[in-house]
């Protein structure tokens, strides 16, 4: 099982991994921790000695984008696309050659990252025509504490939206319920509850479970029948940053 320093990316997970698709394609809710998953995902699937590739196509949040731990992802040896460095501070859909090449064909996993809402997962639309289904898995990261995502319906009715805007099908839930530091394993079951009752009415399977290693210390994740991903925090505000770049700012 993929480890770094002795401690696990991952609980319960042989058989999820094994049936990996090529492509992983992580969209959601505004705020559902996408981003954050979706490097913790990455990192993980290096510790496998498997290339992997993430692709930033995050247009709309500023802050927590899978490009601000560009230096941190390249030096574990992930490869890492996004727009031009000119372009790095904007917020257009730009998507190069290199993005769409990576789709279409390539070694070891390719990472998608796109942004939140169906604002977000726009950009995915060109990228999808043509697109091998067989090749990949869309993950919808659902954040219970989230205002749009605290019932099935409204649930429902994001999935929908994205799914329409972008041309992709998603394939799994992936439950990421958070409030940050103040996550509580209370707030963990309570996404796995609501999670469970969007599957059972959208035959979206749950993939697995995102939980903070610091969790841990009170949410056992041999308690529950899912993968578990455990996440270190990549991604952090400018304020929480201060001067720390690169690897000062990358914990495992």
């Amino acid at each position: 099982m993929a480890e770094v320093a002795g401690r696990p990316f991952w609980f319960n997970a042989e058989n999820f991994i094994a049936g990996l698709r090529r492509v992983s394609i992580f969209a959601g809710g505004y705020g559902s921790g996408k981003s954050e998953i979706a490097v913790n995902f990455a990192l993980s699937l290096t510790e496998l000695g498997t290339p992997v590739t993430i692709a930033d196509l995050d247009i709309v949040n500023p802050y927590f984008r899978s490009r601000e731990a560009r230096q941190a992802l390249e030096q574990r040896g992930v490869r890492v696309l996004m727009p031009p460095v000119t372009m790095m501070e904007t917020d257009l859909p730009m998507i190069g050659a290199e993005i769409r090449g990576a789709m279409v064909s390539g070694a070891g996993f390719l990472i998608l990252d796109l942004g939140g809402d169906p604002v977000g997962a726009r950009v995915m639309a060109s990228l999808s025509q043509g697109a091998n289904h067989d090749e990949y898995n869309s993950f919808f990261v659902l954040n219970s504490r989230r205002p749009f995502t605290r019932t099935v319906s409204q649930i429902q009715s994001l999935l929908g939206d994205i799914e329409s805007t972008s041309g992709l099908t998603v394939t799994h839930l992936v439950v990421n319920s958070h409030l940050i530091e103040e996550t509580t394993a209370a707030i963990i079951q309570e996404g796995i509850k609501l999670a469970e009752a969007v599957s059972a009415i959208t035959a979206k399977p749950i993939a697995f479970i995102a939980i903070e290693r610091r969790v841990l210390d009170e949410f056992d994740p041999n308690s529950i029948d899912y993968p578990v991903l455990v996440l270190e925090r990549q991604l952090l505000k400018p304020w929480e940053r201060n001067d720390r770049l690169g690897p000062r700012c990358f914990k495992i």
